[in-house]
């Protein structure tokens, strides 16, 4: 993992979960913005490892274009988070 600055604002939704925005940003990398919805009772830590497991995702997808994997296999999400290339 490069270095990089994570800036978080979260948000607590009617349904009682937390809806949080995230910035990414590096000197060296692409800068992202994104999404995560998390339970309540969430801690910070858990927040942060799912953002960078979620990023490194992201970075591999560089090494590897998309035109490379089978197009008949359905995408796996494992959660609920969407991340933009700024």
């Amino acid at each position: 993992m490069h270095d990089y600055k994570l800036k978080l604002i979260s948000k607590r939704l009617l349904s009682g979960k937390c809806q949080i925005k995230f910035y990414v940003s590096s000197s060296e990398k692409p800068k992202y913005y994104g999404y995560l919805l998390t339970e309540s009772g969430a801690t910070l830590k858990e927040v942060v490892k799912k953002i960078e497991n979620r990023l490194r995702l992201e970075e591999s997808k560089c090494a590897f274009p998309d035109h490379l994997y089978n197009l008949a296999q359905r995408p796996m999400v494992s959660d609920r988070i969407v991340m933009y290339n700024n």
